[in-house]
């Protein structure tokens, strides 16, 4: 890969940070903005009031312990911590581990021999690369809605919990009078498959972000593609790492509405 290339791939992963955190921000602002206006308890002091509007956001961001009104969330000199612990920019905070990454790419490359499928090119290029920039990238939204909703286009490796990992490699079965079939039967049904990885999971066990080596009509060549599904939906095809970062700051996007949703009234609190 040249240093063009290299080049467009750390644009288009600070493209999708900028992306996500300008969101995330705006759901934060949100966030306290609802929370002090949420109706105070009947019989309950200012004091107490305030303990539980903190209460209320601390089950779906953890906040430094020190603060003690919502407002000071926003101060400037809280923003960038929070920008870190909370990942507000789609990103794992974690360091990249190199060494831990190469023993799941050799575990991928492994389970995909196994299968008996040849690929021209072991680990995607693009992919490994991007994995050198950041140790996971899990998307959009504010931490509540990240563990109970979205599903991560690389989820960050922890050692001692790679095996389901790297078995997570397979091909789309088609559905046939046997009735044989598997989870990505009937999906991406465009592209001719030959293997497929799983990158990044979610809260479920079902859907994941994936990388597909794939060809069709209109794209001959085999290479890796990446693509994402949720149950029985799954998104287009993408060429690029580049490309699906573009889609994915939006994919699964935390809306106002969403937030609304997940925040516990005070009274509930009590």
């Amino acid at each position: 890969m040249n240093e063009e290339r290299r080049e467009q791939i750390a644009a288009a992963l600070r493209r999708y940070r900028e992306t996500v955190l300008q969101h995330n921000l705006f759901l934060l602002r949100t966030l306290v903005e609802k929370v002090e206006a949420e109706p105070i308890p009947p019989n309950c002091t200012e004091p107490a009031a305030q303990s539980l509007r903190m209460q209320a956001i601390q089950e779906l961001i953890e906040v430094p312990e020190s603060i003690e009104a919502p407002r000071e969330i926003l101060d400037e000199s809280v923003i960038p911590s929070l920008i870190s612990s909370a990942s507000l920019e789609g990103v794992d905070d974690d360091p990249v581990n190199l060494s831990l990454r190469r023993e799941y790419f050799n575990g991928i490359k492994a389970s995909i021999a196994e299968r008996g499928v040849e690929v021209a090119e072991f680990p995607p290029s693009d992919l490994e690369y991007l994995c050198t920039l950041v140790s996971g990238i899990t998307g959009p939204g504010l931490p509540f809605h990240r563990e109970t909703s979205q599903i991560d286009f690389i989820t960050p490796l922890r050692p001692g919990k790679m095996k389901a990992m790297i078995q997570a490699v397979g091909v789309p079965a088609g559905s046939d009078a046997a009735g044989d079939h598997n989870q990505l039967t009937g999906l991406w049904g465009d592209w001719e498959i030959a293997i497929v990885f799983k990158i990044g999971g979610g809260p479920r066990g079902w859907g994941g972000s994936y990388a597909l080596y794939s060809r069709n009509e209109d794209n001959e060549q085999w290479k890796w593609r990446y693509g994402v599904h949720d149950e029985e939906w799954c998104s287009d095809v993408y060429d690029s790492v580049e490309e699906f970062l573009g889609f994915y700051a939006h994919f699964n996007e935390q809306t106002e509405e969403d937030l609304e949703d997940d925040i516990t009234s005070l009274e509930g609190l009590v």
